[in-house]
């Protein structure tokens, strides 16, 4: 998919694992808010609610990751 920022949010992670880290201001205040999302749905929603509210809020921090940063990659 291509970045559609000038710079990239996030870039390939560099030690262990595969996926994407933070790599500029943009990119660590969208962790900061996908956290806070993320705790405040797990709190508010219940039973299968919750379910579908974990599925969505992941699925809207992924897809700013596909479109903010470059490829995911990992220790090679």
């Amino acid at each position: 998919m291509r970045r559609v920022t000038r710079k990239a949010w996030f870039g390939p992670k560099k030690t262990v694992g595969w996926g994407w880290r933070p790599q500029s201001w943009e990119g660590w205040v969208s962790t900061a808010v996908f956290v806070v999302v993320l705790t405040a749905a797990l709190e508010v929603l219940k039973g299968g609610a919750k379910l579908i509210g974990l599925i969505v809020v992941l699925a809207m921090f992924t897809a700013v990751l596909l479109v903010t940063g470059d490829p995911p990659g990992g220790s090679r």
